[in-house]
C-alpha cells in the first residue's frame, strides 16, 4: 500500500464508496475494513477501561467505608477493654477487702472460741469446787 491509500483511508468517511473501492483495490478494502475494526476495538476497549475505572473508584469508596468502620470498632473495643480492666481492678480491690474482713472475723472467732473454752473450763472447775464444798463427789 502506498501513501495515497493511507490518506484515502483516513478520509474514508466523506468519500463515495462506489468510486473508492475501484481506486483502492482489494488490499485497500481489507485495509479499510481492518482500520474500522481496529477503531471499533479501540473504542470498545476505551469503554471497558472507563467502566473499570468507575468500578475501581466506587470500590475504593466501599473499601474506605469498611476501613472507617473497622477503625471505629477498634476504638470502641479499646475503650471497652479499658472499662473492663478498671472494673476488674475495682472487683479485685473489693475482694481483697472482703478476704481481709473474713480473715479478721475468723481471727476474732478463734480468739472468742479460745476465751469461751477458758470460760467453760473455769465454769467446770467452779462447779467441781462447789460440789466439793457441798460434799458431793464428782468424778
Amino acid at each position: 500500500m502506498d501513501a495515497t491509500t493511507a490518506v484515502i483511508a483516513s478520509q474514508a468517511v466523506d468519500v463515495d464508496w462506489g468510486t473508492l473501492i475501484p481506486q483502492l483495490g482489494f488490499g485497500g478494502v481489507i485495509f479499510l475494513a481492518f482500520m474500522f475494526l481496529l477503531k471499533w476495538v479501540l473504542k470498545t476497549q476505551e469503554k471497558i477501561l472507563d467502566n473499570a475505572k468507575e468500578e475501581r473508584a466506587s470500590g475504593q469508596v466501599v473499601i474506605s467505608g469498611y476501613l472507617k468502620a473497622i477503625e471505629q470498632m477498634n476504638v470502641q473495643s479499646s475503650e471497652f477493654h479499658k472499662q473492663v480492666t478498671e472494673a476488674h481492678s475495682f472487683q479485685r480491690h473489693e475482694h481483697e477487702k472482703l478476704i481481709e474482713g473474713i480473715n479478721n472475723v475468723c481471727m476474732i472467732a478463734k480468739q472468742n472460741s479460745e476465751v469461751l473454752n477458758k470460760i467453760k473450763e473455769n465454769l467446770d472447775e467452779q462447779g467441781k469446787v462447789l460440789a466439793r464444798i457441798n460434799g458431793y463427789k464428782h468424778d
